[in-house]
């Protein structure tokens, strides 16, 4: 008999002396349809993930665990050391080179039940921030109307979605009577769809224009790393594949490569995220390959400007 995910888990850090950590951090439908979200902690990483039940969102949250950490080098056996499905990635609000409508965007939500009852926006206050450069922690706050909630994470998007999804949980549950029609799959596809119809007007209107401002260092690697990543850059072929020569110059900058595809009108798009980094390094674009050539694109004029500095 196969062990379950969770089991797997368990043995796994058993070997580092330590436990995963599970949590249920959400409930959303009726209660003959609900839905629970469950989030997994362990060795630094985090992921989540919903299913109908309980049971089923902790097992289904301990296979993308196990997948995050077969993909993080660790020796994880199989059939859990296979790809999982991609967590949904933390951001501002959905977009088309962040999240789909079948992730929980926190602030999004909110906005959104803002908007339908009449009340006054959200509001979001960076309240301090904490800790090493290497290790940064920031409080954000988030305030509707008179109530607010403050939370803290290791970056200021993940501090926002925190504290919005306390304080939107916090309005749900208060106001369970007056919002009982509303229903969180609509709220997240609206959102989803403005989103797109911008993501599509800004990609017609505005160039390629990376933040120059955020250069490599920012993503804290050693001078030798960086050093490598350029070497990489310049010894990559005009005529290689922008994948092969992302996951070459990514590999000499010590990041990890993820590709991830969103549902979008038109057709999926492409999203590649470099990690580990914070804030995180994210391009997307309607192929693998397009995709793939925005991130070098970036890396190259980064890389460029620190010298220059």
């Amino acid at each position: 008999m196969m062990k379950t995910p969770i089991t797997v888990l368990q043995e796994l850090m058993v070997k580092f002396s330590e436990s995963p950590e599970y949590e249920c951090v959400a409930q959303s439908g009726p209660q003959h349809l609900a839905v629970f979200e469950y989030r997994c902690a362990a060795r630094g990483h985090v992921v989540s993930a919903t299913a109908r039940s309980k049971k089923e969102a902790k097992q289904e949250v301990a296979r993308l665990m196990l997948a995050r950490l077969a993909a993080a080098g660790l020796s994880v056996p199989p059939p859990y050391a296979a790809p999982a499905a991609a967590a949904p990635l933390a951001c501002d609000e959905p977009s088309a080179g962040a999240v789909g409508t079948g992730s929980r965007s926190y602030k999004a939500l909110l906005k959104e039940l803002c908007q339908e009852y009449n009340l006054p926006g959200p509001e979001y206050t960076l309240e301090g921030d904490t800790g090493p450069a290497h290790a940064r922690r920031f409080t954000a706050r988030c305030a509707v109307g008179a109530h607010a909630r403050i939370a803290s994470a290791t970056t200021k998007k993940a501090a926002q979605q925190l504290a919005a999804q306390q304080l939107y949980q916090y309005l749900r549950e208060n106001l369970a009577r007056l919002t009982e029609d509303f229903v969180e799959e609509d709220a997240l596809a609206r959102a989803h769809e403005r989103a797109m119809e911008r993501y599509v007007e800004a990609r017609a209107d505005a160039p390629h224009r990376p933040d120059l401002g955020q250069c490599v260092a920012d993503y804290h690697l050693e001078e030798e790393q960086v050093s490598l990543g350029a070497d990489a850059l310049e010894a990559a072929s005009p005529d290689a594949e922008p994948e092969t020569a992302l996951q070459a110059v990514a590999g000499a900058l010590g990041l990890r490569v993820e590709w991830h595809s969103l549902p979008a009108e038109g057709g999926a798009l492409t999203l590649v995220r470099l990690a580990p980094s914070s804030p995180p390094l994210v391009f997307c674009a309607r192929t693998r390959d397009a995709a793939a050539a925005e991130a070098l694109t970036y890396l190259r004029l980064t890389m460029k400007f620190k010298g220059q500095k």
